[in-house]
């Protein structure tokens, strides 16, 4: 059975001084002012759904504390350009136009279009600055610890404290990342609802919160394509053949393809799960991406419920 990813939008107009939001589930509007009590005000008014999707227009950066404010409690939402719902706006054949008017346009153009929008996530640069700059010490490390092999004497003495020293940095960039997390407390509480999944530790949740902010707001179908672990058809004419993965972030496919590793061995879920793909004839490697992407789909749920227990505070 095939339906909508969506079924209800919200459309927010944004200006300067204020928000027009119109509500496909209600056909209501409102009107707000664009700081965070306006924006607060809507929480009460608007409850976040799975298949909700809030649609804000971009407008020069005036739209940046709706956004934020709107992930941050747990919904669904697409930053619009302009220029693309303008162009709708006219293939559509609306010509009349006010902030009431574009607001509703925002949904039709969601609900339209919505298999093409991508989710907007509010993302911490910081974090993202130093889980990179963990892999770049932790590949110089291997590099380093492969030259040693190969050299005596003042040389070898040289890569040794180098590695010591790359080593004494990787722990202070991992101090520092604890450091981040533990004192915001959307980041805190979604380490904690990933660290809850048997298997997952904190190198794990360190890398899913700087690498794919939208855990906790996307779909099954969306996490699994935002890591590459999607199976697309792979058919031509009368031939089907076996579904391939592709792309995805380099990143957490490898950090993923280690933790089912060890999920296999000590969740007694994700265990019984690959051992059933096995008996079933799977291949071992398409077994292990299957729990791969079943273990990111558990991750997500119980980020979710975070957002939701979260969202329930605004009723």
């Amino acid at each position: 059975m095939s339906y909508p990813l969506y079924t209800e939008f919200v459309g927010i107009d944004v200006s300067k001084l204020k928000l027009d939001v119109f509500v496909t589930k209600s056909n209501e509007y409102f009107s707000v002012k664009n700081n965070k009590t306006g924006i607060k005000s809507l929480f009460k008014l608007i409850k976040p759904s799975a298949r909700q999707l809030v649609l804000i227009d971009l407008t020069g950066g005036y739209e940046s504390l709706a956004a934020k404010e709107f992930v941050v409690n747990g919904y669904n939402v697409h930053r619009a350009e302009g220029r693309k719902v303008k162009q709708f706006t006219k293939s559509f054949g609306q010509k009349a136009k006010n902030d009431k008017i574009d607001a509703k346009m925002l949904t039709i153009y969601g609900a339209k279009m919505q298999e093409t929008l991508k989710l907007y996530q509010h993302t911490d640069n910081e974090l993202q600055g130093l889980v990179s700059r963990r892999e770049d010490i932790k590949e110089m490390l291997q590099q380093e610890k492969c030259r040693k092999e190969h050299f005596d004497g003042f040389a070898k003495c040289s890569i040794i404290e180098s590695i010591k020293s790359l080593q004494k940095q990787l722990q202070a960039v991992e101090q520092k990342i604890e450091e981040l997390i533990n004192k915001d407390e959307e980041l805190n509480e979604k380490a904690k609802a990933i660290k809850s999944i048997t298997s997952v530790g904190n190198i794990t949740a360190m890398i899913l919160l700087a690498s794919m902010p939208e855990i906790g707001n996307a779909n099954r179908r969306q996490i699994a394509a935002l890591a590459g672990l999607a199976p697309y058809a792979n058919d031509s004419g009368q031939s089907s053949f076996k579904r391939k993965t592709y792309g995805g972030r380099s990143l957490i496919k490898r950090m993923l393809f280690m933790c089912a590793l060890g999920a296999i061995r000590r969740n007694e879920q994700l265990k019984a799960f690959y051992e059933k793909l096995i008996s079933n004839g799977k291949v071992k490697m398409v077994a292990i991406v299957a729990v791969m992407r079943k273990l990111l789909i558990m991750i997500n749920n119980s980020c979710k419920a975070y957002y939701a227990k979260r969202a329930s505070t605004f009723t």
